[in-house]
């Protein structure tokens, strides 16, 4: 009997539950669960007024929301996770989100109407996390705006109308994450990204920068990627990059630099480096010199007609290398580079010329015309270490040229002599 009594109160509340989640849950909207409410593309021009208090997740994605205010959201005291993207936000009144000392994550993504925001929008959210303001129309940012943000970590920022990097940054102390991409900014500072130090991945492809300070990076101890790919970018000083000890991925694809120097020596912990399509036509033979954990090199698209026989020289940890779409001159200066294939067994992509194949270690290809040239003269290791004498630490000397390439140059001019 007892049994029956549990068995019947347990039903009942399990409905009475049931029906509390529907009767919370507005019409337009949809609640997988009792703290959790979708609203996506539902028409909606304001808040619903049914939206239960004790609401953990809200998405009211893709609206048409106007304007919020201190109101809006005053009881909705426990919210952790918020949507907001996708609507037609002209203006946050300041104190909007002042309820909310709970939320962890904010999405303001896609609303073009919105083109500033005040000092104190964000002002309550002290537990916040994640903040998207991606692909607004944002052109200004007040340098007090995060300033009551302490625990953000994530910011996005990408997309908007922003001409310089904002003096927003100072006490955002935990951020790991930053993205400036696709915005219009045209130098960075020395101080500009002082304060973050403990920022991981920073994010500045697709704008239009061209000057970057040295020292502008001096303080990212911590950073491990780094993408200025797409912008203007022509001259590589061989500071740039100081004080960047634990960058692991480089993207430098698609600016305008023509050389490569000494700019990444302080590198020594590079894994990765894009500096495909640019306009590279000479590389220091000492330029990766430094770069003893690097596995990944893009090269595609420049002006290289050689590579100088030093450039991988140390570099074990190197198994990938892309070299297409370049004007190489297939002579005795390149001639090396196959040697270093052969032994590495590293993958190559992008190098048609006319050497042995390290599938074919008996017959040449048919040189091009006028390619060759004393290859005793063109392999000999008589170049400086600009790096070294740039104050880096000294690297260990490359090997000789082994004896095997000395006899392959020997076979390759008397074939090609002989064939008159």
């Amino acid at each position: 009997m007892s049994f029956l009594v549990i068995f019947v109160f347990t039903c009942a509340a399990k409905a009475g539950l049931s029906q509390n989640i529907s009767d919370s849950c507005p019409s337009m909207c949809k609640c997988t669960t009792e703290d959790t409410v979708l609203c996506i593309r539902a028409g909606l021009k304001a808040l619903p007024g049914e939206v239960a208090a004790s609401t953990i997740s809200l998405n009211l994605s893709s609206n048409y929301l106007r304007t919020l205010n201190t109101n809006t959201f005053r009881n909705l005291t426990f919210l952790h996770s918020l949507w907001l993207d996708g609507n037609n936000l002209t203006f946050l009144t300041p104190g909007t989100f002042h309820a909310l000392n709970k939320l962890r994550e904010l999405h303001l993504s896609r609303n073009s109407r919105l083109t500033y925001l005040h000092a104190n929008t964000f002002r309550g959210l002290l537990n916040l996390i994640s903040l998207d303001l991606s692909h607004c129309n944002i052109f200004e940012i007040h340098p007090l705006l995060f300033s009551h943000l302490p625990s953000l970590e994530s910011l996005d920022l990408a997309s908007n109308n922003m001409r310089y990097v904002p003096q927003a940054f100072s006490n955002l102390s935990s951020l790991t994450r930053l993205s400036l991409e696709g915005n219009h900014i045209e130098a960075i500072g020395r101080d500009s990204l002082k304060d973050l130090e403990m920022l991981y991945d920073l994010n500045l492809r697709k704008n239009r920068i061209w000057i970057i300070q040295n020292g502008a990076f001096t303080k990212l101890l911590r950073l491990g990627m780094l993408n200025l790919g797409h912008n203007f970018i022509t001259d590589l000083p061989n500071q740039l990059f100081e004080g960047l000890i634990q960058l692991k991925t480089m993207h430098l694809e698609a600016n305008k630099i023509t050389a490569v120097d000494c700019t990444f020596r302080h590198l020594l912990n590079l894994r990765n480096l894009y500096l495909n399509n640019n306009q590279i036509s000479s590389i220091s033979d000492s330029a990766f010199s430094y770069l003893h954990k690097l596995h990944f090199v893009h090269l595609s698209k420049n002006n290289l007609s050689s590579l100088p026989i030093r450039l991988f020289s140390g570099l074990t940890k190197l198994k990938y290398v892309f070299l297409s779409h370049n004007p190489w001159n297939c002579d005795c200066r390149m001639l090396w580079f196959w040697q270093w294939m052969v032994t590495r067994r590293a993958v190559i992509e992008g190098l048609d010329c006319a050497f042995l194949g390290p599938h074919n270690t008996t017959v040449l290809n048919d040189p091009r015309p006028g390619d060759l040239m004393d290859c005793t003269v063109s392999l000999e290791l008589a170049s400086e270490d600009k790096c070294r004498e740039a104050g880096t630490s000294v690297a260990p000397e490359p090997p000789t040229l082994p004896s095997k390439v000395i006899l392959l140059t020997f076979a390759w001019n008397t074939w090609y002599s002989a064939r008159g």
